[in-house]
């Protein structure tokens, strides 16, 4: 859906297809070996992994939304309004329908969990989120980083970069102090914000170098380079036991990674993806189908929500007959592109037409427009 407050950037859209299309395979993974579907003998690190096709959101939004607010005053009540009218049509159609099909008589703690599930702070509490809802915990993380955009959008007019850079160095330390006094710090680089803002920062400064840098182009190579750079870190990160989202080996009892790697991850998340965002929408190459793939990124939302209902029939009805990265393309992809047509049709969109401009105009040394385009 086109936005009031900045061109569309088609490749955007491209690379959100990936971040969905990388957790769509991570489940996979792990819902297929649950019932003992075949294994992949060269599973490719991205989305083996895919956890990690969180931060590749998260790094969108904060370049987005620094995109359209750099330089730029922000009227909060609209910004708001617009993220509203963003993420909250559909995740309470998700989460109520969780909650009613969840079997009568109700234990009134699963109605508590259903409020408190619509709340920007659910991560909080590692709800259940419905019988739907498992993927939602990020949602909330996002909703927090939305909470907090105006504020650190005017540190940024007022402070410059440093002052990204330096709370993402605040960040770093918090966490390494966490990691010496609990072991473990695995858990709060992943489910809270004390982990994505590093991410989220990491985006908003790859748009300052973006337009900081106009003349800069790569080639397709350079892109292919990027990305296969991006799997061997993640390939070598994961190659000690100890460091691990999911625990695939059965490591640790309790499924917790005591890793001293999660002190840096988040930022190496960042880093890896905001160098993808940047050499893909400064490459001149030419996605095959580019507009199917932008398609599928416009609707990555209900993607990101709707894949794990195929997974739960899928698993109920023991159907195992690929190894996971293939069921992932080729069974739960398209059932989940058809459930999120419809969705993105009949739930996302009216409200996203509803969604109104929210920046001052530019000064005269804002970037023109024809140059936010990529």
């Amino acid at each position: 859906m086109q936005s009031k407050n900045i061109g569309y950037i088609e490749k955007l859209d491209h690379i959100r297809f990936l971040a969905a299309f990388a957790v769509i395979e991570f489940h996979s993974d792990i819902w297929m070996r649950s019932i003992g579907a075949p294994r992949e003998p060269l599973p490719l690190p991205l989305f083996h992994q895919g956890y990690v096709g969180v931060a590749l959101f998260m790094v969108i939004s904060g370049f987005i939304l620094t995109a359209i607010t750099y330089d730029k005053q922000i009227e909060t009540w609209r910004f708001y309004l617009n993220r509203i009218l963003r993420i909250y049509p559909l995740l309470i159609f998700v989460v109520t329908l969780g909650y009613f099909v969840t079997p009568d008589p109700r234990e009134a703690s699963t109605g508590v969990d259903y409020l408190l599930a619509l709340l920007p702070i659910s991560n909080l509490y590692r709800l259940h989120y419905g019988a739907y809802g498992g993927v939602l915990f990020s949602v909330a993380i996002e909703l927090q980083f939305y909470l907090l955009f105006p504020a650190l959008a005017y540190f940024l007019r007022r402070y410059g970069i440093r002052h990204y850079v330096e709370v993402i160095m605040a960040l770093i330390a918090l966490r390494g102090v966490v990691f010496a006094l609990q072991g473990t710090v695995h858990h709060l680089a992943y489910f809270s914000i004390f982990g994505a803002l590093d991410i989220f920062l990491i985006g908003a400064l790859a748009w300052i170098v973006y337009i900081k840098t106009p003349m800069r182009r790569y080639s397709g190579w350079t892109v292919l380079a990027v990305f296969v750079g991006i799997n061997i870190v993640i390939w070598a990160a994961h190659a000690h036991r100890s460091f691990f989202h999911f625990d695939f080996d059965g490591v640790t009892s309790d499924g917790t990674s005591r890793s001293a790697l999660w002190i840096v991850w988040p930022t190496l998340e960042g880093l890896m993806f905001a160098a993808l965002v940047l050499v893909y929408l400064r490459s001149g190459f030419s996605m095959p189908f580019a507009g199917v793939f932008a398609y599928l990124g416009k609707i990555s939302y209900s993607l990101y929500v709707w894949h794990t209902i195929i997974f739960l029939g899928l698993v109920r009805s023991h159907l195992n007959f690929l190894p996971a990265f293939e069921m992932g393309l080729f069974v739960v992809l398209p059932l989940a592109v058809l459930i999120s047509h419809f969705s993105y049709r009949l739930i996302e969109r009216p409200f996203l037409e509803m969604r109104v401009r929210y920046v001052a105009p530019a000064s005269e040394t804002q970037v023109p427009p024809s140059k936010v385009i990529a």
